[in-house]
């Protein structure tokens, strides 16, 4: 054990822990340090932060998306702010929550991929000696701090990785896709195991954590950053009868309705480019026409809408909480997602040893038998209608292609954001490190508690978010880079290279001209797919990327 994880352990179990304070600053060179720039002369004080993330919600879900799904209090959010059309993720939970969690490439928080350790240093299963959090770096300007919802980059099996150890005066966390009426909890780091309440719905319990915290937190003098990090609406197919019930008979008319209808919508409302084709059904979705058990097909996206409006309406909620406290004008309010999609699968008997809180065995596995909803199920809605949710994109979660790399982000703060607008320019999860260190006045360490820090991978948008989109000093001419189960990806200025499986076969594509990846212009430009590929290479080597072996997850073969 290195010597900040055994400093990590004591501050988890209660101990005091001897030089904490965040010194020194070497970001990037292309990063200036956060504690050097200038403060925001909009900015009346340096703003409580509320970060919300969703987990695997799709592109077009929200009603300011272009979705169906009733949204309003996150269309309420979009219209007192800002939407953002090109947040870029990771294509999975993990590797997403620790890039934006350390500003950093994945591999390089020791989160590469799963919660488990596969061996080499990039792919530990939990966030690294070699990097601080968001939470960290904010307590270190005086915020106070609290996580509610899905942690994700660690186990839970070392308390030094956990989210007390990790800069979170407060936390009450979930281990994320287990069901939303029996889970495991954990508050402060402590397993307090499956909650004895029978009206209990994990979304609902994310939401009243994250408010009480807003509560507590206001009474005080300094600001706080409180991480709400929904479930919803990741897999099993959970929610309540009574807001099932309101989506009853919504998607009769199947998924290529619901794509076609999406992307008029996106138009309309300046998501969607028009010159954008939609991209085609995947080969592996059959038209809805073809499919049978349309009952059961259009029950598994009832569900997953339901999941979707609990959560806004547990939004509704904390905003109201910020604006009874009369907060709500100096509070930055975040609300992403994690990845793109979700288009898995269930398998038969995945959890067959799984029961209910009154001891029923739960029923798993995506068969037209098993209608989604209730605990006893543990379902999935598939690519069909992942395909749908990641409308205008090709792909979803899992691959690097715009549809599993895409979220909704939408930030508002009254007393500064200009309200109503729309801005394209890409960002990544690694950019919110040196934005919030930047607005809340923080500096990003060289070294913490003794160890070297890795220096900042993203860069700060906080000009964008006190500034008119024209004014803003942000570089969109950057190097961004992927890869994931061997997919890899990279995306500089307009242009962006894939490759599916690692196979050598590079496409490029104009995400100005042609977002939704339909036209492959790798033949009319070898030079710069050369160029890009070698990029790539160089940065693998870089941020310590690893063969993808499928057969033993990473090697280092």
């Amino acid at each position: 054990m290195s010597e900040l994880s055994r400093r990590r352990l004591l501050q988890a179990s209660g101990a005091a822990v001897a030089g904490v304070a965040l010194a020194g600053c070497t970001g990037s060179p292309s990063v200036a340090p956060p504690s050097s720039l200038p403060v925001p002369p909009q900015a009346r004080r340096r703003p409580n932060i509320v970060l919300i993330v969703s987990d695997d919600i799709g592109y077009t879900d929200l009603g300011c998306f272009g979705g169906e799904i009733p949204t309003p209090n996150l269309d309420r959010l979009a219209a007192g702010g800002r939407r953002f059309t090109q947040l870029l993720t990771n294509p999975m939970c993990c590797p997403s929550r620790a890039s934006l969690l350390t500003g950093l490439y994945p591999t390089q928080a020791g989160v590469g991929y799963y919660t488990r350790d596969y061996g080499p240093p990039g792919y530990l299963g939990h966030l690294n000696d070699s990097c601080v959090t968001l939470a960290e770096v904010l307590k270190s300007a005086g915020y106070q701090t609290a996580i509610s919802g899905k942690w994700h980059v660690s186990d839970w099996r070392n308390p030094a990785a956990e989210p007390p150890a990790r800069g979170f005066d407060r936390s009450f966390c979930e281990i994320g896709g287990n069901g939303y009426f029996t889970t495991d909890r954990f508050l402060d780091g402590k397993q307090i195991g499956v909650s004895p309440d029978p009206n209990f719905y994990m979304t609902d319990a994310i939401t009243s954590f994250a408010r009480k915290q807003i509560q507590s937190f206001a009474q005080s003098a300094d600001p706080f950053f409180v991480y709400t990090a929904y479930t919803a609406p990741h897999f099993p197919l959970q929610a309540p009868d009574e807001d099932i019930s309101m989506f009853h008979g919504a998607y009769r008319s199947g998924w290529d309705e619901l794509r076609a209808s999406r992307y008029a919508r996106g138009k309309e409302l300046g998501i969607i480019d028009p010159a954008w084709p939609l991209a085609p059904r995947a080969d592996e979705v059959q038209p809805w026409k073809d499919v049978g058990g349309k009952d059961w097909q259009s029950a598994r996206m009832e569900v997953y809408a339901a999941q979707v409006h609990i959560m806004d309406r547990g939004i509704g909620k904390l905003l109201d909480t910020l604006e009874q406290l009369r907060i709500l004008d100096d509070t930055l309010v975040l609300f992403l997602g994690d990845n793109g999609a979700s288009a898995e699968t269930i398998l038969p008997n995945s959890h067959a040893q799984a029961l209910t809180r009154s001891g029923r065995p739960v029923r798993s596995g995506n068969d037209p038998s098993i209608f989604p909803g209730s605990s006893d199920t543990f379902c999935s809605y598939g690519k069909p209608w992942g395909s749908a949710c990641a409308t205008p994109f090709r792909r979803y979660k899992l691959w690097v292609e715009e549809g599993g790399i895409s979220t909704p982000f939408i930030a508002s703060w009254p007393a500064t954001l200009p309200a109503g607008g729309i801005d394209h320019r890409p960002l990544h999860l690694m950019d919110f490190m040196p934005t919030f260190a930047e607005l809340a006045q923080a500096g990003y360490p060289a070294t913490y508690q003794g160890n070297p820090v890795h220096p900042l991978e993203g860069q700060s948008f906080a000009n964008v978010l006190t500034a008119a989109p024209d004014a803003a000093d942000f570089d969109a001419e950057r190097w961004l880079f992927w890869e994931f189960e061997g997919h890899r990806a990279v995306r500089y200025g307009s242009w962006k290279i894939v490759d599916d499986g690692g196979t050598g076969q590079w496409q490029l594509y104009d995400m100005t001209a042609d977002r939704t990846e339909s036209s492959d212009l790798a033949l009319q430009h070898p030079d710069l797919v050369v160029r890009m590929s070698a990029a790539w290479s160089t940065w693998k080597d870089r941020v310590g990327v690893v063969t993808w072996n499928p057969l033993t997850a990473y090697s280092a073969l």
